[in-house]
């Protein structure tokens, strides 16, 4: 949704992602460009040259090299929730200026907008539909960390 967002909001959206099997998706969705985080000669062309990132990410990662990419007065915003605390060192914030923030969700009227905008610009959910006979398979495959995007119970099956 990130990227559907920031396409809509006329940024150049530039995917990080540590599996090659999604670069096609990135640009599916509307990124410009895809990036190997893992690969230190394509993280490094970014080097001190985003406005802003947003860090969707969960499990661990160094935030640091997110950080570095960040312009003067650049910004990022953790919406991932990461078991464990991610060590910030103080340079990757003070040299340059740099926020880090963080958010879960904003209040009804942020809802609201955000609503507006997304279908004001056709932007929705990819999302696989189950039926509710499916809700353990779906279990399943969630531990497993096989779901693509979202579950959606189609509720219709549970007349079945």
């Amino acid at each position: 949704m990130g990227i559907k967002i920031a396409k809509a909001m006329g940024a150049h959206v530039v995917a990080f992602t540590t599996s090659e099997s999604k670069f096609a998706e990135a640009k599916r969705l509307g990124a410009d460009e895809v990036v190997m985080s893992k690969d230190e000669s394509q993280m490094a062309a970014f080097h001190g040259k985003l406005h802003f990132i947003l860090d969707c990410v969960s499990a661990q990662h160094d935030i640091n090299a997110y950080l570095n990419l960040l312009r003067v007065d650049g910004s990022l915003a953790l919406v991932g929730a990461p078991e464990h605390p991610l060590p910030v060192a103080a340079f990757s914030v003070i040299m340059g200026r740099k926020s880090f923030a963080g958010s879960m969700i904003g209040g009804i009227a942020e809802t609201q907008e955000m609503l507006d905008f997304c279908g004001k610009h056709n932007i929705v959910s990819d999302i696989e539909m189950i039926d509710i006979r499916q809700i353990n398979e779906a279990y399943e495959r969630l531990l497993k960390s096989d779901v693509k995007y979202r579950f959606v119970i189609d509720m219709a099956s549970l007349k079945q």
